[in-house]
């Protein structure tokens, strides 16, 4: 979920809002619970979870990933050659996992109003699994984590408080990075993530560095995530019959994707139609904390802190 943003989250955010059966709770809110199959559910979650494998490990195509290991690591504001190279090649590890789903590798066509668009077979399946082996990328952030030089410059660049980070809103793994145990699907669970409890990665220091291994440890746990779906993927049909939209509704949809949370504010019109869709991206919330970040910095810190908080440049302003 590139410059122009989260594109996969964004869908997931969107179509969970068209197929939601809305239940009327106390005070006149809306609260959407999933209209669809356990196994579309599952399906939605491993594809999340392959996105955010492939937007924090290796670089993507335009208006899909931006990068982790090349830029939310900070391995090319570090100078680091080598992994990042090895971490580039291997990011089709993830890519080609979307790909296996849909015949796509950016997810087109997978996710759709009513459950997915594609079921994955026994074959599929297999080599969904021999892909994610990431052994040369793993190798590589392993070089990071044990070279001293390489240490020094990450935990000396781009400090940020814990009280900065909830003082500005932050999200996602620029909060995380700071401690702060900040989860779409940790505070707000729905679908699959009722009932499989992710761990939400932390680390207390909010420099390059937090950034930097918030996002190993997420790359890890998305695979963990994946692998353990994939041994139990249950049966049923991935498409449900649409519920008409109720006329003059206000909803929001919240969905966590890579960068963080994603938010949808929907309202529709007298013929249960959408009126007003209204997007905030993880980014809107997290460049005043790059600009904290950099107080009191050097201009050569300038780019190993602006890829480790890795921000959408369009999705500041949507």
């Amino acid at each position: 979920m590139g410059g122009a943003g989260p594109a996969t989250g964004w869908v997931v955010g969107l179509v969970r809002l068209g197929d939601c059966v809305r239940v009327r709770a106390g005070g006149g809110v809306w609260r959407g619970v999933s209209g669809f199959g356990a196994g579309a559910e599952v399906s939605r979650a491993i594809v999340v979870f392959l996105q955010s494998a492939r937007g924090e490990h290796g670089a993507g195509g335009p208006g899909f990933q931006r990068r982790l290991v090349p830029g939310g690591l900070g391995v090319d504001g570090a100078g680091l050659v080598f992994p990042g190279h090895l971490c580039r090649r291997t990011r089709v590890c993830p890519a080609g996992g979307l790909g296996v789903c849909c015949g796509h590798t950016f997810g087109r066509g997978l996710v759709r109003p009513g459950g997915v668009g594609f079921d994955l077979d026994p074959g599929g399946v297999a080599e969904l699994r021999q892909r994610l082996a990431f052994r040369d990328a793993a190798d590589a952030i392993e070089l990071l984590w044990n070279t001293s030089s390489v240490r020094a410059r990450f935990e000396n660049a781009g400090p940020l408080t814990r009280e900065t980070a909830l003082a500005l809103g932050l999200v996602g793994v620029a909060a995380r990075a700071c401690g702060i145990e900040r989860d779409v699907r940790h505070e707000f669970p729905h679908g699959i993530y009722q009932f499989v409890q992710i761990p939400v990665s932390t680390f207390p220091t909010g420099n390059v560095f937090a950034r930097a291994y918030v996002r190993w440890l997420e790359i890890q746990r998305s695979v963990a995530f994946i692998r353990e779906q994939l041994d139990a993927l249950p049966e049923g049909p991935v498409q449900s019959e649409l519920k008409a939209l109720p006329p003059h509704a206000a909803v929001v949809s919240l969905v966590e994707g890579w960068r963080g949370e994603i938010c949808h504010v929907v309202l529709t019109d007298s013929n249960g139609r959408f009126a007003t869709d209204k997007i905030v991206d993880p980014s809107f919330h997290n460049w005043a904390g790059l600009a904290m970040a950099l107080r009191d910095q050097q201009i050569s810190d300038f780019p190993l802190c602006n890829k480790s908080f890795n921000l959408s440049y369009c999705g500041h302003d949507l």
